[in-house]
């Protein structure tokens, strides 16, 4: 059975925040966020480099480049955080953010293509630093900072954004393709030592045994389940080749669940999802995260498509990146506004609301706009909408048993994951059917296309601010509270 450390009268120990000062505690919320945005980094800093990558290595599938990122973090995610729950968050955050580096350091000395995703395959491990961080955040902080650093610590993806985009471009202009893989492995690599040092450890524990059979079946169903949809952009939603995939992982989902059900202490406890305030919580907010993701895909491909089309703006990465840079910074803004308004509106307004913007933000771009203002303004709306990613960690939070967090987190934002891949697939498999015209510089599509793939986008997340209101009022009350 799950327990936690006690102190000598048995009760439950948790950290004692009392001895620092709230300057050291911005320090330590500094360092978490260095890891934290590691999911972020890996897909904005690598992504503009892809073209160079491709010509490095001619023939090659470069979409692994950032597949096996993304697989690695999917199927490890629950496995650290299980670890974390039983031997320390701190412990398994720095030892993670060192697989990270390691992965980055392959990637930049890699002498062939295969190399060069086997070392993306062990940063994607860095993927469940979020989740750690987080938790890390609500075992050891203060009370008083808690939903405030969580909201931060979740809505950084809005600088890192930008950021990495700039240096990207710098990196690769001027030092070449490898240059962004160096980047990011100083990143991590400082991360886990600061880590080491400044981060307090919880001295929460689980004392269940590590399901180890229940953790193969769970990676082995989520790594064909995403396979199978990341190759679904190429082969189409409904080709048969993803629908076997899919099949066979839900397969192996049905048995990892009848397996869970079965052993004493396993790897999940998914009576915990039997809770309606966690159940519609990671539904709601896994089906509007899935919206942010196509839109964060769809938008630089919408001011990257040449002036030569009806709807295009031809921008460079550099000219786009300034015109996301006000809708990237209300990503950053809309995590201090939930912290700030935890007690008065609470968490799942702020998921209803964050849906509804990012729906709105949809349909907007749904019409195409060909105004520079209105494409701005757009993506501030869908930058304040992005709070989702600030209140869904912090609904969770509040349902999971201390010795849970971590291990329940990562399942989380292994969902959420998941969703956006899915949603992505439906976008681009419409997005498909809508081609202009193809060449070695990439693929033009039709205006109407975009206009449907938005739709897609506008539609999920109106859903997810529909679901969101079966999260029960109790949950959003305990959270105004805190």
């Amino acid at each position: 059975m799950s327990v936690s450390t006690s102190d000598g009268a048995g009760r439950a120990s948790v950290a004692d925040p009392g001895h620092r000062s709230t300057r050291s505690w911005v320090g330590v919320l500094l360092v978490l966020l260095l890891l934290t945005e590691q999911s972020a980094l890996g897909f904005s800093l690598i992504a503009p480099a892809l073209p160079q990558v491709a010509a490095e290595f001619p023939g090659s599938q470069v979409v692994w480049v950032m597949t096996a990122f993304t697989l690695s973090g999917a199927v490890a995610s629950p496995i650290i955080g299980k670890l974390a729950d039983r031997y320390g968050k701190k412990r398994m955050l720095v030892v993670t953010a060192a697989v990270g580096a390691v992965g980055a350091l392959v990637s930049a000395t890699a002498p062939t293509f295969e190399i060069l995703v086997a070392g993306r395959f062990l940063s994607g491990i860095a993927f469940a630093c979020m989740a750690l961080g987080y938790t890390l955040i609500r075992d050891t902080f203060p009370v008083r900072m808690q939903s405030i650093s969580i909201s931060i610590a979740n809505t950084g993806v809005g600088a890192v954004g930008v950021g990495s985009l700039l240096v990207a471009g710098v990196l690769i202009d001027h030092l070449g393709m490898r240059s962004v893989f160096w980047f990011a492995f100083g990143f991590c690599a400082v991360g886990a030592l600061l880590a080491a040092i400044v981060v307090p450890e919880t001295p929460i524990r689980s004392r269940s045994r590590i399901d180890w059979l229940g953790a193969a079946l769970v990676t082995a169903s989520m790594f064909v389940v995403m396979f199978g949809l990341s190759r679904g952009k190429v082969w189409g939603l409904f080709d048969s080749r993803t629908l076997t995939f899919v099949a066979i992982g839900l397969v192996g989902f049905a048995v990892w669940v009848w397996w869970e059900r079965r052993t004493p202490e396993p790897l999940i406890r998914l009576d915990l999802f039997a809770n309606p305030a966690l159940r519609w919580t990671v539904i709601a907010g896994g089906i509007a995260y899935g919206a942010t993701t196509l839109l964060a895909t769809l938008m630089p491909m919408l001011l990257q498509a040449p002036a030569s089309t009806s709807y295009g703006f031809g921008l460079s990465a550099t000219a786009m990146a300034g015109w996301l840079l006000p809708g990237q910074l209300a990503i950053v803004a809309s995590g201090f506004v939930v912290g700030a308004t935890a007690r008065s509106l609470g968490f799942r307004n702020h998921l209803t609301l964050g849906a509804v913007a990012i729906a709105v933000a949809a349909l907007v771009l749904a019409t195409v706009p060909t105004v520079p203002a209105v494409m701005v303004l757009v993506w501030v709306v869908f930058g304040l909408g992005c709070m989702i990613y600030a209140a869904v960690p912090n609904l969770t939070l509040l349902t999971l048993p201390e010795t849970e967090r971590a291990v329940g987190s990562s399942f989380v934002g292994v969902a959420q994951t998941m969703a956006g891949t899915f949603i992505s697939t439906i976008g681009f498999t419409v997005l498909a059917h809508h081609v202009l015209a193809a060449g070695p510089t990439g693929v033009v599509y039709e205006e109407s296309g975009f206009q449907a793939a938005f739709l897609v986008a506008a539609a999920a997340a109106a859903i997810g601010a529909v679901v969101s209101l079966a999260v029960p009022r109790g949950l959003q009350q305990r959270g105004a509270q805190r």
